[in-house]
């Protein structure tokens, strides 16, 4: 097998293993999960629709905040952490179909740019497990402002010259890497970071279907290596996350099997006004959201079956 189609097979198998346990923590959590505000038929419906349209380019995190905000089913303190499990499963499918269907990518920079994110998402999700909804809520708007500039400066650069390379040199990579990290870090407070990581290797003259790649591996990792925290902490709800990976996969595999690609100046027009209703609405207090069932932790879950 060729390294490609190794990552391919490893993130389809970790994808599929955490998906297993999500599964395993609802139904240990049959309670609270039947308590959450929403029904699970629903949620699964709209999943399915949101990483179909993820294929084709739309950034689940992007989608699933304007959705799960819109319809209350899931508060601003969990709202990183159930974005990032969601994501896993259908993002390992997404991810294994742009790595086989790219064989050309650098596999060196490949690693070291997952490398980078994985690491920034280890310490983002560290410290959004310690911060009140208010905060997290401030971080994604600010952060979703900054997104929409790199999103437009994106588009000024395609616009442009279109680079050839299927690699970073030595000295790109030193501007790329530390900032890998940084969106690794907001991607666990639930930021899309596909939109800034594909303006910079687009500025750094990577070819746009090398870019594509790398960004979409980039986005599985980050939610891969942050959800063990998320997972461990239980700082998420579980109903949206079982529509999510389960629901979410099977869209994701019908808009890899029926691909349907976008002008690329509609689907920028589209992100720019769902980044920048989502970056308002996360600056603005959300009201009259339903308050979920408090989850126990796994740890608390670990100390009450100790005392048994």
């Amino acid at each position: 097998m060729t390294p490609q189609k190794c990552m391919a097979a490893a993130l389809l198998v970790c994808g599929a293993a955490y998906a297993l346990c999500l599964c395993r923590g609802a139904w240990k959590n049959r309670a609270a999960f039947r308590a959450e505000p929403g029904a699970l038929w629903n949620m699964s419906l709209w999943e399915a629709a949101v990483y179909f349209f993820t294929t084709m380019g739309f950034p689940d995190f992007l989608l699933n905040t304007v959705l799960f905000r819109h319809k209350k089913w899931v508060d601003d303190r969990r709202l990183p952490g159930t974005l990032v499990a969601a994501s896993i499963l259908p993002g390992a499918w997404i991810a294994s179909a742009y790595l086989l269907g790219n064989t050309a990518v650098d596999l060196i920079t490949l690693l070291l740019c997952v490398a980078a994110i994985g690491l920034g998402s280890i310490i983002g999700a560290r410290v959004v497990s310690r911060m009140s909804g208010g905060a997290i809520r401030a971080i994604m708007g600010v952060a979703m402002i900054a997104s929409m500039g790199a999103l437009i400066l994106k588009m000024i650069v395609s616009a442009g010259a279109v680079g050839t390379a299927m690699d970073l040199s030595a000295w790109k990579l030193f501007i790329a890497l530390p900032l890998m990290f940084g969106f690794g870090v907001i991607n666990m407070f639930g930021v899309p970071m596909k939109p800034p990581a594909i303006a910079l290797l687009l500025l750094l003259g990577m070819e746009p279907m090398a870019v594509l790649t790398v960004v979409m591996v980039m986005g599985v990792v980050s939610p891969m290596t942050g959800g063990v925290r998320v997972l461990r902490s239980g700082n998420y709800q579980r109903k949206p996350v079982l529509a999510g990976a389960l629901a979410g996969f099977a869209g994701a595999l019908a808009g890899t099997v029926f691909t349907v690609s976008l002008n690329a100046a509609v689907l920028n027009g589209i992100l720019l006004f769902i980044m920048a209703f989502t970056a308002v609405s996360m600056l603005r207090p959300q009201r009259g959201a339903a308050r979920p069932a408090e989850a126990p932790s796994d740890q608390e879950e670990a100390q009450h079956e100790s005392h048994q």
